[in-house]
């Protein structure tokens, strides 16, 4: 999607009035898809998520979001993916994206992957959440969900 007719003309277009929203509806509507996430309703999530990261072409927060949702679908590879190959680029130093690739990991075997990010996010330390988070995900069991078959 592109805004007001900005890029090659071949997305919708979005109207400017949506692109200007303030940072409290973003906020607003970021917890709006979580809660959808945490209702079983990923698909709901997933459009919430979808309309934030296209008037913030330019943030991973949404990108989070969206990786929540599929994660709730059990796409844990294209969560990864999308975390991987589109949040991280927007803001390589967030260690919120780090984090949540480090439970895809564990989620899926992929320990090796997630001791590298684990320690990445403990060495940088910057965000004291983050760091709190990965430490807690280096001793949680995920062997429940593997053993479903969610990958």
């Amino acid at each position: 999607m592109e805004a007001d007719g900005e890029g090659d003309g071949g997305g919708s277009k979005i109207p400017s009035a949506f692109v200007s929203l303030r940072a409290e509806w973003l906020q607003t509507l970021m917890q709006l898809g979580y809660v959808a996430c945490g209702q079983g309703k990923p698909s709901m999530a997933r459009k919430i998520f979808e309309g934030i990261a296209a008037v913030r072409p330019n943030s991973e927060l949404p990108l989070i979001g969206l990786s929540m949702a599929l994660i709730n679908q059990g796409k844990l590879s294209d969560a990864l993916e999308l975390l991987v190959k589109k949040a991280m680029p927007l803001n390589p130093n967030s260690q919120i994206v780090k984090v949540m690739c480090v439970m895809i990991y564990r989620m899926t075997g992929a320990f090796a992957e997630s001791e590298l990010l684990i320690d990445e996010v403990v060495q940088d330390g910057t965000d004291p959440e983050a760091t709190a988070f990965a430490l807690q995900l280096k001793t949680e069991d995920f062997a429940y969900l593997r053993s479903r078959g969610r990958r």
